[in-house]
């Protein structure tokens, strides 16, 4: 980051110096642009699901979701791979991917920004069992401009990484923690790709990950989500689809979770 001190250099050596500061960023940190080629795989894998025998008839009849995935869609989803999946296709549509060496590990990210220049830098963590692609089908909607209720408009610069020993982005030591993650992400962010501030959102790990970015003395934007009895305290009215949400949450949280909870009430 430049000092404050800067701030009082002719404009144009400034620029001069943020362009120094920005090469030097690339080179210390081996930045690299990085595209995902696995069409040698590809094969293996439309074999696997040519071989892979359903059965003709379903166990359950008209139980919705409740008791998997319908068997009609597994066969309608196997008879899409064998027929229309087209990788070389899917290589082209994926956004802009770049590698970096920070704390001893190469990470893989996302970095896809808007073109706004007040757009909010947004880090999005995924979690397990999960990857960078959760994040995939939200990036244009994030980089386009939208307005808010109060007429501000609001954008966002979106960076997803994978987590270290996921996908991409090399595996960590035995000892690796999630304190140990937090500061290669704040790295990312703020040296890597110089972020003064920056907003973020984790699911699982991610989450976990994002609470100890948010608690630590990191360049963040000061604001977590607050809790339904927070938001009645401050008078603040959610909207339709906020409060679908809500609700979608509540109920998943009552009656989807039993698995979390038996694990975190027994030993494992």
């Amino acid at each position: 980051m430049l000092p404050l001190s800067t701030l009082r250099l002719p404009f144009g050596l400034l620029l001069t110096l943020v362009g120094v500061v920005s090469v030097m960023a690339k080179e210390y940190f081996n930045l690299q642009s990085f595209r995902i080629d696995l069409s040698a795989k590809v094969p293996r894998m439309i074999q696997q699901i040519r071989e892979t025998q359903l059965p003709n008839d379903p166990i359950y009849i008209d139980t919705g979701t409740a008791s998997g995935m319908a068997l009609s869609d597994l066969k309608s989803f196997q008879k899409e791979w064998l027929t229309q999946f087209d990788w070389n296709e899917e290589e082209k549509t994926m956004n802009n991917q770049y590698t970096a060496e920070i704390e001893n590990l190469t990470i893989h990210f996302i970095h896809q920004k808007s073109g706004v220049a007040d757009a909010i830098p947004l880090l999005l963590l995924h979690g397990w069992p999960g990857s960078f692609l959760e994040f995939i089908p939200l990036i244009d909607n994030l980089t386009e401009t939208a307005q808010t209720k109060s007429g501000k408009s609001v954008s966002f610069d979106v960076i997803v990484p994978s987590l270290p020993g996921f996908d991409f982005s090399s595996t960590p030591s035995i000892e690796w923690t999630v304190q140990d993650t937090s500061p290669v992400f704040n790295t990312l962010m703020t040296e890597v790709l110089q972020y003064e501030r920056y907003a973020l959102f984790g699911t699982d790990w991610g989450s976990g990950i994002g609470y100890d970015i948010h608690r630590g003395p990191l360049a963040f934007i000061p604001f977590y989500p607050l809790s339904l009895s927070e938001l009645a305290a401050e008078n603040i009215t959610l909207t339709t689809l906020e409060d679908f949400d809500e609700e979608v949450t509540t109920t998943w949280s009552n009656s989807g979770t039993g698995y979390f909870s038996e694990q975190t009430t027994k030993v494992s």
